[in-house]
């Protein structure tokens, strides 16, 4: 018998801490661990968990949320138990108790209508981690817990062993939702890319698009550590946005006026957007990521578009094959980019630990705090 599925059998209880809605007390529950799974369920043990911005939203008030609910959505773990029929991760690499693990961050019913239009990530049955209300038969739900199960309809990846538990929970949504956007754009080789925004996916944009092609990076940002962070995930230039007054002339004069080939928006603003779209060359694809909370409202002169010929490529969530291209690419890039640096402080699964991980998130004081339970 494994040591993981020993840890289970003298344990028939997972903890868990709730959000019960904006400007109210967290709190700890106990759930019981099930005895029986779904056949296309895994019941895992969480290793680490990073904070995302969207946990910070919904913690803020930002966003209609479900309560009560276990936040965070990237997440690391080892298996302890499997059901009968799930004998495979998504590469067709067999899977064993104590494999340690990651999987998309949504799970689909892959027969409606969206499904079957290769966007799983908006089926109408959709099942998001960390985003739905844990109770019923949706209990282990998110990663601000011990124990999580993994339902039907996901899809789960092996982590190499090269990767470590750090360098692999942001892509549960960060690096995934940066390859998708990637993949939606077609991206390949060329000049310039702008990143606007140098937080997790900012600075996973600039290592991905840098090993993809991508000849110079222009990273913009209001925050210094972050510009520096930037340079060391492959960014060529950098611009302070709170001290630069005329970015559109600045990057007119690094590209030689021709413009960037992609921008790239993760930085949760709409305010961006009407400038970014003035740094792209003619035939340039804007890439929106970040800015997708209600309320998220900006103009721009259709002009630009049109006469620039311009893309506009918005993207969320993902498709499972973007996990597995953000998971090869930090296994190709780890020696090159120290993506460890993405995880800052690490807090214990309480009370206390959620919180402070949640504020240092919001005092950018730190890219993503974990939490990691004992």
């Amino acid at each position: 018998m494994s040591c993981f599925w020993r840890v289970f059998m003298s344990k028939n209880k997972a903890s868990a801490i709730m959000f019960n809605g904006a400007k109210k007390p967290l709190t700890k529950k106990e759930f019981l661990i099930p005895k029986k799974l779904g056949s296309n369920e895994a019941l895992v043990k969480i290793s680490l968990t990073t904070i995302c911005g969207s946990d910070v939203h919904t913690w803020l008030g930002h966003r209609p949320f479900p309560t009560p609910a276990i936040l965070g959505h990237e997440i690391v773990g080892k298996i302890v138990k499997l059901g009968k029929n799930l004998k495979f991760d998504f590469n067709g690499k067999k899977l064993h108790v104590g494999d340690r693990i990651t999987w998309s961050m949504t799970a689909s019913c892959q027969k409606c209508f969206f499904c079957k239009k290769n966007l799983p990530q908006k089926c109408v049955a959709l099942f998001k981690y960390g985003h739905v209300k844990s109770l019923g038969k949706f209990t282990l739900t998110g990663g601000f817990a011990d124990f999580i199960i993994i339902r039907n309809g996901s899809f789960i990846f092996k982590i190499p062993k090269k990767i470590s538990d750090e360098e692999a929970a942001p892509l549960m949504c960060a690096g995934a939702t940066v390859t998708s956007g990637l993949t939606e754009a077609s991206f390949s080789k060329c000049n310039f890319v702008i990143v606007q925004g140098c937080g997790a996916l900012g600075l996973y944009a600039c290592a991905f698009t840098k090993q993809l092609g991508a000849k110079k990076i222009i990273a913009i940002d209001m925050e210094e550590n972050r510009l520096s962070l930037a340079k060391q995930f492959g960014a060529d230039y950098t611009i302070n946005s709170k001290l630069e007054d005329n970015i559109v002339e600045k990057i007119n004069k690094i590209t030689k006026g021709v413009g960037a080939d992609y921008v790239i928006e993760v930085t949760g603003t709409p305010k961006v957007i009407d400038q970014g779209i003035k740094f792209l060359r003619l035939g340039g694809k804007y890439i929106l990521l970040g800015a997708i909370y209600p309320g998220s409202k900006f103009t721009l002169d259709s002009s630009d578009i049109i006469t620039k010929c311009i893309q506009l490529i918005g993207m969320h969530n993902y498709r499972p094959e973007a996990l597995d291209l953000a998971l090869k690419l930090v296994l190709k890039t780890k020696n090159r980019y120290p993506y460890k640096k993405l995880v800052g402080a690490q807090c214990e699964l309480s009370l206390d630990g959620v919180e402070k991980s949640i504020k240092l998130f919001e005092s950018k004081k730190t890219t993503r705090p974990s939490i990691k339970p004992a």
